[in-house]
Order: C-alpha cells, then sequence, then structure tokens
C-alpha cells in the first residue's frame, strides 16, 4: 500500500496528452504496479547491478540539489533514480515532482513520463521517474541528456538540473527475449489490430501492437498465460506515435523465461477475443 509520504504522477509531452478522465483512470491503474516496480528496481535486494548505470553526480539551482544517482535502461524505457536537497523554506512535498525530459542520442523517444517522490527526511526527498519510449537506438552505449526541467506538470524550471550520461544496454540486449507473434485481432467495434510481438527483460515485458487506423478503443486488455496456468494481466495501454496507431502495454518486474506461453486479448467486458495465441517454441 502506498503510505501518506509518496505520490505516483505520470504525464505525457504535451502535444501527445490524454484528456483528463483518461490521465486520473490511467494514473489509479498504475499506482500499484508503479510502486512495486521502483522497489524492486531500487529497494529491494534484487541483482539487477549489471542493468544499472551508477551516476553520483549533483547539480544545484536557486530551488536545491538535485543527485542523479543511477540509470536503468529496459526495453524502450528509462528508469532514473535522484535524491533532491530543496533550498531553506521552499514549499516542497511529495506531492510535487520533477519530470525529466531525456533526449537519447541526440533525439527524443518520450512517449510517456511518471514517476514518485518520497519522502526520506525533511531535507531530503528521493525521486525515481520511468521514461517509455518509443524506440530506443540499437547502440550498446547510449548517450543520455536528462533535463529535470518541468515542476510537476505546471511550469518550466528556468535553471534546469542537466545531466550528460553514457549508459550502457549491451547486458540487456543480451537477455532480452523477443517472442514474435504477427497475428491479427478484431475488436468489439469492428477494429482490426495486429499483435506484432512481446519483448521481455528481467525488468519488464510489453506486448506490442498496431492498428490500421487511430485506435479509438483504448480499453483492450491482454492476459499472458504459462504452460502451468499461472498468469498475467496487461491492462493499460499506451500510444506509441502521435497518430495512435502503434501501441505497448507494459507489466514491470515480469521476466518471461519459459520456452511457451499463451497469449490472450480480453475485451473491456472481460470476454475473449478470439483463441488464445500461442508465442514461443
Amino acid at each position: 500500500m502506498m503510505s501518506n509520504d509518496m505520490l505516483f504522477v505520470e504525464s505525457q509531452p504535451k502535444e501527445n496528452r490524454w484528456q483528463k478522465i483518461w490521465f486520473i483512470v490511467v494514473l489509479l491503474l498504475l499506482i500499484v504496479t508503479c510502486v512495486i516496480v521502483y522497489y524492486f528496481l531500487f529497494k529491494e535486494d534484487l541483482n539487477f547491478e549489471d542493468y544499472k548505470t551508477v551516476v553520483d553526480i549533483t547539480t544545484e539551482n536557486g530551488l536545491g540539489r538535485l543527485t542523479l544517482n543511477e540509470i536503468i535502461i529496459d526495453d524502450n524505457q528509462i528508469l532514473l533514480n535522484a535524491t533532491f536537497k530543496p533550498v531553506k523554506d521552499l514549499n516542497f512535498d511529495h506531492q510535487i515532482f520533477f519530470f525529466p525530459q531525456v533526449f537519447v542520442n541526440g533525439k527524443e523517444f518520450t512517449v510517456r513520463n511518471g514517476g514518485q517522490t518520497i519522502q526520506q527526511s525533511d531535507k531530503s526527498y528521493t525521486i525515481y521517474s520511468s521514461v517509455k519510449l518509443s524506440e530506443l537506438p540499437e547502440d550498446k552505449i547510449l548517450n543520455l541528456d536528462i533535463r529535470y526541467n518541468d515542476w510537476n506538470g505546471e511550469k518550466k524550471i528556468d535553471e534546469p538540473w542537466e545531466f550528460q550520461v553514457e549508459a550502457s544496454q549491451e547486458r540487456l540486449q543480451e537477455d532480452k527475449k523477443v517472442f514474435p507473434v504477427e497475428k491479427k485481432v478484431k475488436l468489439l467495434d469492428g477494429q482490426e489490430i495486429t499483435i506484432e510481438k512481446v519483448v521481455s527483460t528481467p525488468i519488464s515485458t510489453t506486448i506490442y501492437f498496431l492498428s490500421e487506423n487511430s485506435l479509438l478503443n483504448k480499453a483492450l486488455h491482454f492476459k499472458i498465460q504459462s504452460a502451468t496456468g499461472e498468469s498475467w494481466p496487461f491492462n493499460v495501454a499506451y500510444p506509441l506515435n502521435e497518430e495512435y496507431t502503434k501501441w505497448g502495454v507494459r507489466i514491470d518486474a515480469l521476466y518471461l523465461t519459459g520456452k511457451s506461453y499463451e497469449l490472450i486479448p480480453i475485451a473491456a467486458n472481460g470476454s475473449e477475443l478470439g483463441s488464445a495465441i500461442k508465442i514461443g517454441d
């Protein structure tokens, strides 16, 4: 459960933001998952060291000191862990969040930006960020330009905290598992999607799907089921392009290490959309 000293927040680029109602729905559905994943990745005694880049760089402006502690590169996702020490008398609490802008090899691929602020003491806050991307370059070493320049999604920070970091995704690329799918599914409203692939890493698993036209029915869910009957729901899809024809739906802290699974598309009313799709060997 969330304590009263933490808050999950989420935003998208201004040209691609949801309506307020959609924002609230996404926020409520993602709170539990994101609380768990940040503690798994940065707090619990799990071996994610091979995927982390330790930064430990501090910059300062009129609002306070921000230390970028470490970064994790995931499949089309970047996770950041930072510590903020506000200046005296700054009106700051766990309900305020800094949205980082991230450029990868000089380009911006961000489609969704969320995270948490957790109060550690009166003078220190930990800020976790999850930056979801439309794509990532295949380079083993990525050059990241990270700018904490957005105050709570409400205003720009005049003197943003900036960091230039080289981060490796070599081990992630080695451990990443890709399950090709290329199956068409008809939705209840008549639209048709193509499930392109499932990508799984030690950090998360993502289902990628496409539509010929802008997808109007956002209430599309999935379930992946193992050979032993264990299953995982995928409930919150997000667009990967401005045309709303490329989509991803992710679940954190799930790594598919088996040889085969069943992928089941599910409508908003809970009914299965066709037969289960076998993925893997």
